[in-house]
């Protein structure tokens, strides 16, 4: 039972699923939010954004896009995405790293 939820109810170390779950969620997000926006460029580009089927498909979209993107902006705010793609943060402030021991 290697992914079997702990005492807290949540998977692994950091409280994440694994990995390929990760990476799965976030493209997910990044094709629903793309999709929102294209629906009513595409509605404006074939002139039926001003009828009322048009107007509720766009807020639809829309509110989509929006949520999904969010997820996907806050991801990337908090730094998740670089984890899932093993980057790690580099402080700007800390200075040089000191050389490794032995070298010259």
């Amino acid at each position: 039972m290697a992914n079997a939820p702990t005492a807290g109810g949540i998977h692994g170390g950091e409280g994440r699923g694994d990995k390929l779950n990760d990476i799965f969620l976030l493209v997910f997000c990044a094709v629903i939010a793309v999709a929102g926006l294209v629906v009513p460029v595409w509605q404006l580009a074939t002139g039926r954004f001003l009828s009322i089927d048009g107007l509720w498909l766009a807020g639809i979209s829309l509110t989509l896009a929006a949520v999904f993107g969010g997820n996907l902006a806050w991801a990337i705010h908090t730094g998740e995405v670089n984890v899932i793609l093993g980057r790690t943060h580099k402080d700007p402030l800390a200075g040089p790293e000191p050389p490794a021991p032995g070298s010259k």
